[in-house]
């Protein structure tokens, strides 16, 4: 098997080379181009292109083995940890903290490579089929709006840069709106739908793990119900809707068994033990004797708050039902020692067993990682169709039961779930433990305007207050939302950036 080569654009403002580096393909192919060429030689041909747009995929390698779990799961009410890397835990983030840092770092490179696709596709004279011309600019607007989605979420307002940048003065912008943001990223994902396949039936620039029609649908999707746009959202998961299924086995979405298949519209593709192309998120979880760092734990309210960190209030071990099929390949205890609280026995501290990978070397992983699942689309069309009108028994109902039926739970009915408050619970709930530790809970409390509400229970047992003044009234749903700052540094790259985010001066 050909394994993914990590490729990126060589410079985040002034991209004017492409590094590639060598490390065999996995789904996602190039020409075996090494070292450094011009940037104005490689896009003249079709292949060059193609390079060109595999670099805008290389950013998320290093995104989600770490930098986004910290700044979503980690600041969530599902995750804690015991170790000093407090500062997402606690809500006490800086605008000098490493990892907010290198998530705005490896978003701006991937839009600089972004642009440059879009800048100059249709310049290039061979390309062998207009399908793979449109492939790779469905691709370059699918991956704008995937990474601005992430930036406006994160950090509110940004500079919002969408043609390729040449000299310092192309970056130098000052923060766009949220809204203008927003605007932005539906409609790229309109010009993505258009574009992007249905499916890649091999072939360079063609294969398979690219997103596809379906993916841009189902981003849309998830976009629109951030914004409390109902009507949006479920005509955007009508475009998915049919177009894939939930797998027999719930682990199979992330050991590696079933990646790009009927149950995911879009992953990091992850391979081999490179570090340039793997994964490190198995030992992100994995416990201290098995070699990992056991960074982020569960939150359980049987620890009382021990440990050192909010690991206690709204947990995430109490969250889940009894006799839920999806616990094991959840948590774990690995029959271990419980270092947090010697007292207890063996086997009563939990671990996030959902990307555990024992089979390949220590540290690295191929296993993919899952950024948009089908059964997100299913959970995505409930939650709005429930808040355009609660339906007793309606098709909200059939979605979310079909979640909670391959769960071995009950299937809920209007008797359980009498009005639209109680099935949004419900809906709440289920994305809680369908998607747990995917990078999501921060932003579903975060969209909701429950963040506070939700963290501060974990914050009491640490008698600390949660710091409200960093939260602003979203423009477009009118909730209270939570910012993280803009890196520090930026304020000196870019001296038209203009404010700091409220609450960090």
């Amino acid at each position: 098997m050909n394994f993914y080569n990590k490729k990126y654009i060589n410079g985040i403002i002034l991209a004017a080379a492409v590094a590639l580096v060598a490390s065999g393909c996995k789904k996602i192919l190039s020409p075996d181009i090494k070292g450094q060429i011009a940037l104005e030689q490689l896009v003249q041909t079709e292949a060059g292109m193609i390079t060109v747009t595999n670099s805008m995929y290389s950013p998320l390698i290093s995104l989600y083995n770490g930098p986004m779990q910290r700044l979503s799961d980690l600041a969530s009410d599902d995750g804690w940890t015991w170790r000093n890397e407090l500062e997402p835990d606690l809500f006490i983030v800086t605008p000098s903290f490493l990892h907010s840092n290198t998530i705005w770092t490896n978003l701006y490179k991937g839009l600089s490579s972004v642009n440059i696709v879009l800048a100059r596709t249709d310049a290039v004279p061979d390309f062998s089929s207009e399908a793979v011309k449109n492939a790779i600019k469905g691709q370059a607007y699918f991956m704008r709006a995937f990474y601005y989605f992430n930036l406006v979420r994160l950090f509110g307002g940004v500079p919002l840069i969408t043609t390729e940048v040449q000299s310092r003065e192309d970056a130098e912008l000052p923060r766009a709106s949220i809204s203008d943001i927003y605007t932005k990223i539906k409609s790229d994902l309109d010009s993505a739908v258009l574009l992007l396949p249905a499916n890649y039936t091999g072939g360079s620039g063609m294969e398979q793990g690219r997103p596809t029609s379906y993916a841009a649908h189902a981003l849309k999707s998830i976009v629109c119900l951030e914004l409390n746009e109902w009507d949006a959202s479920v005509q955007a998961t009508s475009g998915v809707i049919g177009h894939g299924g939930l797998l027999d086995q719930y682990a199979d979405n992330f050991n590696g068994k079933a990646e790009n298949g009927k149950g995911s519209l879009f992953e990091v593709q992850y391979a081999g033990s490179n570090p340039a192309t793997s994964g490190t998120i198995s030992n992100f979880y994995a416990p201290t004797s098995y070699r990992g760092s056991a960074l982020l734990l569960p939150t359980d309210d049987d620890l009382n708050g021990g440990g050192g960190g909010p690991s206690s209030g709204n947990s995430f071990v109490q969250a889940l039902e009894a006799g839920d099929l999806r616990k094991d390949a959840i948590l774990a205890t690995y029959g271990l020692a419980n270092f947090i609280d010697a007292t207890k026995p063996a086997g009563s501290l939990y671990y996030v067993n959902k990307f555990y990978n024992a089979a390949e070397p220590v540290g690295r992983s191929s296993w993919n990682f899952p950024l948009i699942r089908y059964a997100e689309v299913l959970l995505v069309r409930a939650e709005a169709l429930n808040e355009k009108q609660f339906v007793a028994d309606g098709e909200a109902f059939d979605l979310l039961n079909e979640i909670r039926t391959k769960a071995g739970l009950n299937a809920l009915n209007s008797t359980d779930l009498p009005d639209q408050s109680t099935f949004r619970s419900a809906i709440m709930q289920e994305r809680r433990i369908e998607l747990s530790f995917e990078c999501k809970r921060f932003f579903d409390l975060n969209r909701w305007g429950l963040l506070q509400t939700n963290i501060q229970p974990q914050l009491d047992y640490l008698g600390l207050n949660f710091p409200s003044a960093r939260a602003i009234s979203h423009p477009v749903t009118g909730k209270p939302y939570f910012l993280y700052p803009i890196p520090g540094t930026e304020f000196i790259n870019n001296a038209k950036l203009g404010e700091q985010n409220p609450g960090y001066d």
